[in-house]
């Protein structure tokens, strides 16, 4: 019996293992292909989605870092190379204001001295090739700043003159320019709002609605298409930059002395008269240096001096 049982079992052994020995059969084959294929489909989507989403995540930091230069470049005194808050009506006579980004298209094919991209280098040590186009090839360093890992531009745009206030948006693209567009730039503060009012963090929101009309129906379509309520708006990275206006007021109380108030790089920008009681300065961009000399005519001595960074007061008696 022991001796049967162990005969048997050989034999089944021997079986299975010509069965082996011979290979599947092209059935077995088309059905593991057949199920690898369903395995494949279904993991598709959710691979696709960690690569967008760490995309997404190291541009967000990329954007956090150039954020915090483009806000530490607010303090400077040089306003033609370092300080990219040089605007129009914002800088002395023998400055020159920041170019910031006027094209949502394929731009930078060269480099100017006070393009936004060049004071952000200068500010990280980088000395730029005026002139030379800021690509990985020619310039690598000004290419990492001006673009981002899909090669898409990213675009410093300065806000509307307004209040209080000088708002700057820093924005970056993460889709190829085939798959999602933004519309042309225009320039103007409904344009502006419409990119600083959107939600750009949500997976579920929707793009502005001033976007219709200036994206084609198949573009909108695109950047609403998704699973599950899901859509492509946050591909958009966008980082807002706010900085805040103050005024200077002088209480001149001094019987002969006048005032007179230096700022964004101008000597005497602002005087308060002898015994004129309060005067209030134009609004000034917050970090410019103030300067207040004292005396009969200008220049007179220098009083005081001092880094803008709230509504300032100032009594000469």
């Amino acid at each position: 019996m022991v001796h049967y049982t162990y005969l048997h079992a050989h034999r089944f052994l021997r079986g299975n293992l010509r069965r082996l020995c011979r290979g599947f059969s092209l059935l077995e084959i088309v059905l593991v292909l057949f199920v690898l294929g369903l395995l494949a489909a279904s993991l598709a989507p959710s691979v696709q989605e960690i690569v967008l989403r760490g995309r997404r995540d190291a541009e967000n930091r990329s954007l956090d870092e150039l954020a915090a230069t483009i806000t530490a470049s607010f303090e400077q005194t040089d306003l033609t190379n370092l300080n990219l808050a040089a605007l129009p009506g914002t800088i002395g006579s023998g400055d020159t204001v920041t170019v910031f980004s006027t094209s949502t298209g394929n731009i930078y094919a060269t480099t100017g001295a006070t393009d936004w991209f060049a004071k952000v280098a200068r500010l990280r040590g980088v000395t730029p090739q005026i002139g030379a186009a800021p690509s990985p090839s020619v310039q690598p360093e000004l290419a990492r700043i001006a673009f981002n890992g899909l090669g898409n531009p990213r675009l410093l745009l300065a806000g509307p003159a307004e209040s209080g206030r000088q708002r700057f948006l820093l924005v970056s693209l993460m889709a190829p320019a085939d798959q999602l567009a933004l519309p042309d730039f225009e320039g103007n503060a409904a344009w502006f709002d419409a990119l600083w009012q959107n939600d750009w963090e949500s997976r579920t929101a929707q793009p502005p609605a001033y976007w219709s009309g200036r994206l084609t129906p198949a573009q909108l379509a695109a950047w609403s298409a998704g699973s599950s309520g899901l859509t492509q708006v946050s591909r958009l990275c966008v980082r807002r930059i706010v900085l805040q206006k103050y005024h200077v007021t002088v209480n001149n109380n001094h019987p002969s002395e006048a005032a007179f108030v230096s700022f964004n790089n101008t000597p005497n920008a602002f005087s308060a008269a002898a015994n004129s009681g309060a005067n209030v300065s134009p609004e000034i961009l917050g970090g410019r240096l103030v300067t207040i000399n004292r005396g009969p005519s200008w220049p007179g001595v220098e009083a005081l001096r001092f880094r803008l960074h709230e509504n300032s007061t100032v009594t000469l008696q």
